[in-house]
């Protein structure tokens, strides 16, 4: 069965006074005992959008606010087997002019009131997410829930993305990717997760990982850096790590005093044993930008 969901428009607006019409929406996924998974899309052209977990009976609740002359939200749903795939797409009217177009981008760490939308998910099914934010501001909170693959694209936007509940993902996670061109992307407590492979690109824009316990499982962490900036910041000397950097001309490494080098661009850390079962292994492609490891 396929079903999409177009919003019904509800309008708040003073006449004269250079308010715009406002349109608030509720969009909700009922759960379904056939499905087994839920894999969900988000594509926000601009706004704030916020993540959170809720317990509840349904596996998505979706609650927006939002300009209409300038947002055209469209949610839908289409179960495949024993997987429903719901996606939301926050779309660009096209009617916003260039200087607000503008404020927005240079504001990207700004709350957008005007363009607000708070997305739930519950505990009891597993998440495939696919997160994509062109400009503004988005914060996700994965505390207590189970994400078995994660995709975060930053355009130009502001994603503070963790589990900062301090609790961790209920099931291992596959793959966490992160894409940053422009935008800035903030990982908290990285090692939550519980992500056997991340792999992320880094454009001209700013990711910062942050580790603050030591790790359950190993991790294999592929970053590519342009000539953005990586940040991993670590608070636990106790995990096993390993550094693979390519060589490049153009490289600009800084990592703490005690990771040695035990082959050409190849670091490890005092905790460092080949056969540990919670290694921390980062793979760094460097080209103009820098990469700093550091301890808080």
């Amino acid at each position: 069965m396929f079903r999409v969901l177009i919003l019904a428009i509800v309008s708040f607006g003073v006449a004269g006074v250079g308010l715009w019409a406002q349109s608030k929406t509720h969009f909700e996924v009922q759960d379904d005992v056939s499905c087994e998974k839920i894999h969900f899309f988000l594509k926000a052209s601009s706004g704030t959008c916020e993540i959170r977990t809720r317990h509840g009976d349904n596996p998505i609740n979706i609650m927006g606010s939002s300009e209409q002359d300038y947002v055209t939200p469209e949610f839908g749903q289409q179960k495949d087997g024993d997987v429903l795939h719901t996606w939301l797409n926050l779309n660009d009217s096209g009617k916003e002019g260039f200087t607000s177009k503008m404020t927005k981008i240079f504001a990207k760490k700004s709350t957008d009131e005007s363009n607000y939308w708070s997305i739930y998910f519950t505990d009891f099914k597993p998440y495939d997410l696919d997160l994509n934010y062109g400009v503004g501001k988005a914060y996700v909170d994965l505390s207590d829930i189970a994400v078995e693959k994660l995709k975060i694209t930053s355009g130009n936007a502001h994603v503070k993305v963790g589990y900062h509940s301090n609790m961790g993902n209920r099931v291992e996670m596959d793959t966490f990717l992160v894409n940053v061109d422009l935008g800035d992307v903030e990982i908290d407590r990285l090692n939550m997760a519980r992500a056997k492979v991340v792999v992320a690109e880094v454009g001209f824009g700013t990711l910062t990982m942050n580790f603050e316990e030591i790790s359950e499982i190993p991790s294999e962490i592929w970053v590519r850096v342009g000539a953005g900036n990586l940040t991993i910041n670590m608070q636990e000397e106790a995990t096993p790590m390993m550094i693979r950097i390519k060589n490049t001309s153009y490289r600009k490494l800084k990592m703490p005093a005690d990771f040695v080098k035990i082959r050409d661009n190849v670091y490890v850390n005092g905790a460092y044993q080949p056969e540990a079962t919670n290694l921390l292994t980062f793979n760094i492609d460097l080209a103009m930008g820098s990469v700093v490891f550091s301890r808080n």
